[in-house]
């Protein structure tokens, strides 16, 4: 059997010149970018590369063709600056839309010390409450033996509300009983059950919205849950 003839240095060369791996562009970039020396550093080195008599920029210039990295990363700082502008503008407006409706909040619970009668309660929710707080249809209902149209049943408030205060999207079907022929118009609700500190409840106050995006569930309510404590606490106590 003939011997396979063994490899010349030339071969073995070149084979171990395949076998390595090729950098990448992308590789290439990383690297220059979390080194933006690297071209001061190696002048001389590089400028003996460039073959058509280009050399590195010196310092504050820039030949035809050459990326600055100091300007890219400068580009990069600032856009990041930008949107850093742009996302503080937003925070502010927030924190300036939750002041207003703190402020609406804290006014409507103002104006619920005043009342000492259910009917006084009743007109000051349906003519005040829903100016300040800008909703289309408020209803009060008191806890009662049977459905009127001013009463619902623990179980009907229950089923409607299961938590101390329930937001989201209207439901025509469900909520019909609340808002009567201002169903059509209503997008979203918010509805607070009226528990005093001893669990006892005593009615249910109901928030009709046209607009759908007002009241969503998963909604922020520490605010909204100031005024429900309020409101059953003015409740239990009207004659």
């Amino acid at each position: 059997m003939t011997a396979a003839p063994a490899k010349t240095a030339k071969t073995i060369k070149k084979t171990a010149t395949k076998s390595k791996p090729a950098l990448k562009p992308a590789q290439v970039l990383s690297y220059l970018q979390n080194n933006p020396k690297f071209f001061e550093t190696h002048r001389e080195q590089l400028t003996e590369q460039f073959a058509s008599g280009n050399t590195v920029p010196k310092k504050g210039r820039m030949g035809a063709g050459i990326i600055s990295l100091h300007a890219a990363k400068a580009e990069r700082v600032s856009r990041d600056a930008e949107n850093l502008k742009v996302r503080h503008q937003q925070l502010i407006s927030t924190a300036r839309g939750n002041a207003e409706i703190a402020e609406s909040i804290f006014t409507a619970v103002l104006g619920l010390i005043p009342c000492r009668t259910l009917a006084d309660l009743r007109k000051y929710l349906q003519n005040s409450l829903s100016e300040q707080l800008d909703v289309e249809a408020i209803r009060l209902f008191k806890v009662g033996p049977e459905e009127t149209a001013t009463t619902l049943t623990a179980d009907q408030i229950n089923g409607l509300c299961p938590q101390d205060i329930t937001t989201g999207p209207m439901d025509a079907a469900k909520h019909r009983i609340l808002f009567g022929p201002k169903t059509s118009n209503i997008k979203s609700v918010c509805l607070m059950a009226l528990s005093t500190d001893d669990d006892t409840l005593h009615g249910l106050l109901a928030l009709g919205s046209t607009d759908a995006t007002r009241f969503h569930a998963g909604q922020a309510v520490t605010l909204a849950n100031f005024l429900r404590r309020a409101t059953a606490g003015v409740l239990a106590h009207a004659s």
